[in-house]
């Protein structure tokens, strides 16, 4: 076996063309999370969000406890009690929330979301801040990654976000 070949497989290096390239096992992954575990860093986007749903807890390397379904304003009211002037959570706007759906990982019963960054995520409707008209906002189904608008006073999941300090 040549040498180049033999350092590329120790090190997890693929060969091209006679040179060496990073495999994508060694890419840097794209969620990172906090040192307690209870938020995770997206590197595509830059936003940090709280990696259980409202109403769940994080607990050894998991999301436990039943998860929150409020209407709108109940999700609203969420959002600004967990708010502080260090920690600006908020509900996402549809576009965030649906950056996050990995449609791959829905099954039945499962949800269409990383479940290692988001671990125990509910295959449900979560609210985001879009409006579409009086009454009506946005929402990000994780049971399959599909968007729709709801009725205010509809029930739907919660997960916050904020922007990195």
């Amino acid at each position: 076996m040549l040498l180049h070949t033999l350092i590329a497989r120790i090190f997890g290096l693929s060969l091209v063309a006679g040179g060496c390239m990073l495999s994508p096992a060694l890419a840097a992954p794209r969620y990172a999370p906090s040192p307690d575990g209870q938020e995770i860093t997206d590197s595509k986007t830059g936003l940090v969000w709280r990696r259980c749903a409202e109403g769940m807890v994080w607990k050894t390397n998991t999301c436990i406890n039943a998860a929150l379904f409020p209407n709108h304003q109940g999700a609203l009211a969420r959002a600004l009690a967990s708010a502080t002037p260090q920690q600006a959570w908020r509900l996402p706007t549809m576009q965030e929330l649906s950056s996050i759906v990995a449609v791959r990982e829905a099954e039945e019963g499962k949800a269409a979301i990383d479940p290692v960054a988001f671990p125990a995520t509910p295959p449900a409707r979560f609210w985001s801040s879009s409006s579409t008209g009086h009454g009506y906002f946005m929402y990000v189904a994780f049971t399959e990654g599909s968007v729709g608008e709801g009725a205010r006073s509809s029930p739907s999941a919660v997960r916050l976000v904020r922007n990195p300090k």
